[in-house]
């Protein structure tokens, strides 16, 4: 049936031509579809570090609809804390949020709160962007007397 001419029919070639002789394995048989496993991906984000010497306890959210998470970050730590923004990092998201106790050795909770920028943070996708941004840097700091808490921006 085939008539080998010379080395023309190597193994490979002829591998290949009964690979396309099967069904659904011919170029026209593949299925073509939108993958997004290389889109762009961010996320908003912020950090807080703690170098104080103890464990801070503090709570956080994103935005007024979302519950309040508990945190317990020790001393030399940083926790960093994302909100997704998909492909678009300049998408709205709700508003981070943050408050802890700022008074120390009362045996009392007097809570202070603050609202928290943050920066876009992510992959940029395939292609020559390139996102270098590092989460919005915060940290907690006692007052000289070591009195009162306070969370400040870096």
């Amino acid at each position: 049936m085939l008539k080998q001419i010379g080395s023309l029919f190597t193994p490979s070639l002829l591998w290949g031509l009964f690979a396309l002789s099967v069904p659904g394995t011919s170029p026209a048989d593949e299925r073509i579809g939108v993958s997004c496993a290389d889109c762009a991906k961010y996320s908003g984000a912020y950090s807080i570090e703690n170098t104080t010497g103890v464990t801070i306890y503090y709570s956080y959210r994103w935005g007024d609809q979302h519950p309040w998470k508990q945190m317990a970050l020790p001393s030399g730590r940083v926790e960093t804390h994302s909100y997704p923004l998909g492909e678009n990092p300049s998408a709205r998201v709700p508003t981070p949020f943050v408050r802890f106790d700022y008074i120390a050795g009362d045996h009392r909770y007097t809570p202070r709160e603050y609202r928290m920028s943050f920066y876009s943070v992510g992959y940029a996708g395939y292609g020559a962007r390139v996102n270098t941004a590092q989460p919005k840097r915060y940290f907690f700091k006692f007052s000289p007397d070591g009195r009162t808490l306070d969370l400040l921006a870096r």
